[in-house]
């Protein structure tokens, strides 16, 4: 049976408030959420400060690299030159040894 008198839409439209009651809230509530989310991922999700401090370190890791690569250059060179120096005073110390103990030996 329906009711045709008045008491049925008045728990019709209460029912309808408390659903739009409900459905604002949620609504406000989601946008809420939404701009805080948008909110701290414009202060925070991109760390536009961290990403300038990963970039001078990088800069500056690149400079260290050259900088390790042109010792290690200068180091292969200067020990390319010191084994140089000691082949050439082994060869010298060679020709003084040899007279050295030739001339002893042609004086009895």
């Amino acid at each position: 049976m329906q009711r045709t008198d008045g008491g049925g839409s008045v728990e019709r439209r209460q029912l309808q408030e408390k659903a739009w009651l409900f459905a604002q809230r949620g609504v406000v509530l989601l946008v809420t959420l939404l701009a805080g989310l948008f909110i701290g991922y414009q202060l925070w999700g991109q760390a536009g400060a961290l990403k300038q401090q990963v970039a001078q370190m990088e800069e500056r890791v690149s400079i260290l690299q050259k900088e390790r690569d042109t010792l290690n250059s200068q180091k292969a060179i200067i020990d390319r030159d010191k084994k140089e120096v000691e082949k050439r005073l082994q060869d010298v110390q060679a020709r003084c040894a040899a007279p050295a103990e030739a001339a002893p030996a042609t004086q009895p």
